[in-house]
């Protein structure tokens, strides 16, 4: 299996588990706020990883080497400290509050703009040549994802939101780019690792700062509970560990608009969840727009499999 395969794969993996963590994080806000969660899930997603760290690193492989390469002594910080912050520190602000101000088919359609924004930051940033057939399937899948969610519900909106989901446009494409450059110092466990420990203090102090005079019943009620923790476990193991994990490694092997355009897979995961798990009905308008999300995917990644082999 070759490197880009691989790559992809990861990719997909990250992506179709992000969308099974709408289910998860629906239940969980019922019973507290989006910084709880947040700092809940990644101070345990933090904690997991130190885990395979320490314990990767204690166990030898045949050659005499540790199972995991773990090790940030002596290496350039700047592109991975700039990858914690603008993933998962500043995208999840933008989007937690930017779902807030605005309906969450809003929401969808203006987070599916990832792609376009990760063209223009492959070129700008990165210097990569990206083709037209590229740019038409980015616009197409963004068309596919407002078809698939704004049939839900009406378009609600309001400045403030609009701005909070820009931001969150804006950091999720940089999430794309500084991975792959920091990927040439750190392995996806180094990246992700960083990620977490900024996120996790990030969301503590911000829980804190929003929940003061309420911490019995945004805080430790939800804590007590194990539906909450449930769904912790798959945000933190899954949605965080094992997917940023599998998102870091991919996007070493392709480029940032290939992996940027994976995104908006999410969306059609959270639906087939939602039908699977829920019972939710799925309308001809929803498999319309996710026959264009996943067809303009495919074809983009394989002009850049075309483009590989040339």
């Amino acid at each position: 299996m070759s490197i880009r395969t691989k790559a992809l794969l990861a990719v997909i993996t990250g992506n179709t588990i992000f969308g099974f963590s709408f289910l998860f994080s629906k239940v969980a806000l019922q019973m507290t706020v989006p910084s709880v969660l947040l700092a809940v899930r990644f101070t345990t997603a933090f904690v997991v990883l130190n885990l395979i760290a320490f314990v990767g690193r204690n166990i030898k492989k045949k050659d005499g080497e540790p199972l995991v390469e773990f090790s940030l002594k002596g290496k350039p910080l700047k592109y991975v400290l700039l990858l914690a912050l603008f993933q998962p520190i500043i995208y999840f602000l933008g989007e937690s509050y930017g779902i807030e101000y605005t309906s969450s088919a809003f929401a969808g359609t203006i987070i599916a703009v990832i792609p376009i924004m990760g063209i223009v930051f492959d070129v700008l940033i990165m210097k990569a040549g990206v083709t037209v057939k590229q740019v038409i399937c980015a616009v197409v899948s963004v068309i596919g994802v407002a078809v698939t969610t704004l049939g839900a519900e009406g378009m609600k909106s309001s400045l403030i939101g609009v701005l909070f989901l820009l931001v969150a446009v804006v950091a999720g494409a940089l999430f794309y780019v500084f991975s792959k450059k920091s990927g040439e110092h750190f392995n996806a466990l180094e990246r992700t690792y960083v990620m977490f420990a900024a996120g996790s203090l990030s969301y503590i102090l911000v829980a804190l700062i929003q929940c003061a005079g309420e911490y019995e019943t945004l805080i430790l009620q939800p804590v007590s509970s194990g539906n909450f923790w449930i769904c912790i476990l798959y945000l933190a193991v899954m949605s965080s560990v094992v997917a940023f994990i599998a998102l870091n490694y991919g996007s070493s092997g392709v480029s940032v608009t290939e992996a940027s355009l994976f995104a908006n897979l999410t969306t059609v995961i959270s639906i087939a969840a939602g039908v699977v798990v829920l019972g939710e009905s799925f309308s001809i308008q929803q498999i319309i727009g996710a026959v264009m999300i996943i067809g303009s995917v495919y074809l983009a990644n394989v002009e850049g499999g075309k483009k590989e082999e040339s």
